[in-house]
């Protein structure tokens, strides 16, 4: 049985890593990171409610608030970005092949061989399925890029060939 993927690593692919990362392999990291945004929140806003402090304070403690906010909705977003800037030119695109032994991956005329015993999970958003290979690493493959057979069945070959069951993130 054999599977082929072409994966272009724009934007959206890499927000869905992130997210995928954050969800399995830095859950724990992240509820302590949110521990301390809230704290910070928490001493912010007592300080934003003191009508004793100065207005350039509350201001300052204000905009703490709100970029603490707005990096824990949009964390996702800005870590793709900063991945993009890493990605050197021409390995946007991946193209891969699945192999009963191991998996082969070609970027940018490079090919590199894995072994599935390497994946730590396996996640399946909306428009990929995510190698989680360690808690910096993951690999995702684009389900419109298959050839082969259908998702259901290379999710199950994967299943199969890693002992691990396929995590299903919402969104």
């Amino acid at each position: 049985m054999e599977f082929t993927c072409k994966t272009v690593y724009d934007h959206k692919a890499l927000v869905a890593v992130s997210r995928a990362l954050r969800k399995t392999m830095r859950k724990k990291m992240e509820w302590y990171m949110w521990l301390i945004f809230l704290g910070l929140a928490a001493l912010a806003l007592g300080t934003v409610m003191d009508a004793s402090q100065s207005i350039w304070r509350r201001g300052t403690y204000l905009t703490v608030i709100l970029l603490v906010l707005f990096l824990q909705w949009k964390g996702d977003y800005l870590n793709a970005l900063f991945a993009m800037r890493k990605t050197p030119p021409g390995a946007e695109v991946c193209r891969s092949h699945f192999y009963p032994d191991y998996f082969e991956t070609e970027v940018a005329g490079v090919y590199t061989q894995w072994k599935y015993t390497k994946i730590r999970a396996l996640v399946e958003t909306r428009d990929y399925i995510i190698f989680i290979l360690s808690k910096d690493d993951a690999q995702a493959y684009d389900k419109s890029g298959l050839e082969g057979r259908s998702v259901r069945e290379f999710c199950g070959f994967l299943s199969r060939k890693t002992g691990l069951d396929v995590q299903v993130l919402l969104r």
